[in-house]
């Protein structure tokens, strides 16, 4: 029941063309300079340069409600011969009439070595907190092997395949560890010169419960305001299938969804 959701819906977005947004698993096109790809005869050969961007969404409401809203997020990648870098960071924070209403942060590493033209493996860890889920601490590391699909200026669609240690640690005490199978897929494609439209998930099924799964994922649509601007609309979901529970006893939801409106810098 967890891939339809991911599918649908989705920290952290794929990548505008000339840009790194947020998205976990958002993939750039082939960094094989001694490999390179080739579509409709155009050879594309990376530059060894730090791309990426910063989105930044505030929001505030004053009288008979008193709620404050922000949120940022960036992503950065470097391609280079066989070599793809990625990093990746959300922030998002609430208050309502001057109390903390929702608190959660996420940041994520990725390494690509490509071993084929379009076949690469790969080493990924990632981190998160999120205060209303009572998670102290989530996070995991592993590692795979990664097929990209294709990879143009319409289409970039990838999957990936590996193993992670999984970890979670609650604030009521909880806390709970296993070895699972890291499922992740990207896509992103370019509707317009001017609107983008990405989708990142990444599963996380435990090999030692199959009531334990974890899933996270962002889906986006982004459109340019100026060469080095860009507006987007996401939404992120997180995927708990065994959430802890609250102080009063009570189980937690197993979904989060948080919807942002946010303008990025492109670098």
């Amino acid at each position: 029941m967890i891939v339809l959701p991911l599918v649908i819906g989705s920290a952290l977005a794929v990548p505008h063309p000339n840009s790194a947004t947020t998205g976990a698993v958002a993939q750039e096109t082939d960094p094989t300079s001694t490999l390179p790809s080739t579509v409709d005869g155009e050879e594309r050969v990376k530059d060894g340069v730090w791309h990426g961007t910063l989105d930044i969404g505030l929001s505030k409401t004053e009288g008979n409600a008193d709620i404050e809203t922000f949120a940022v997020s960036g992503r950065i990648t470097r391609d280079y011969d066989v070599h793809r870098y990625t990093g990746e960071a959300l922030w998002y924070y609430a208050t309502t009439e001057d109390v903390r209403t929702q608190r959660r942060a996420l940041g994520a590493a990725k390494y690509d070595q490509f071993i084929f033209d379009k076949t690469y493996v790969y080493a990924n860890a990632f981190a998160e907190t999120n205060e209303q889920a009572f998670v102290d601490l989530r996070w995991a590391i592993g590692a795979g092997v990664g097929q990209q699909w294709r990879d143009d200026e319409q289409w970039r669609i990838n999957t990936e395949l590996g193993l992670a240690w999984f970890d979670e640690d609650f604030d009521n005490g909880d806390q709970v560890d296993y070895l699972a199978v890291r499922a992740a897929w990207s896509i992103f494609t370019q509707i317009t010169p001017q609107l983008a439209f990405g989708h990142d998930a990444e599963i996380y099924p435990s090999l030692d419960d199959k009531d334990d799964i974890y899933g996270r994922a962002t889906t986006y649509l982004e459109t340019s305001i100026s060469e080095s601007m860009v507006a987007k609309l996401s939404w992120i979901i997180a995927y708990d299938n065994t959430p802890t529970v609250d102080e009063f006893g009570q189980r937690l939801e197993r979904v989060d969804n948080l919807y942002l409106l946010t303008v990025g810098w492109v670098f």
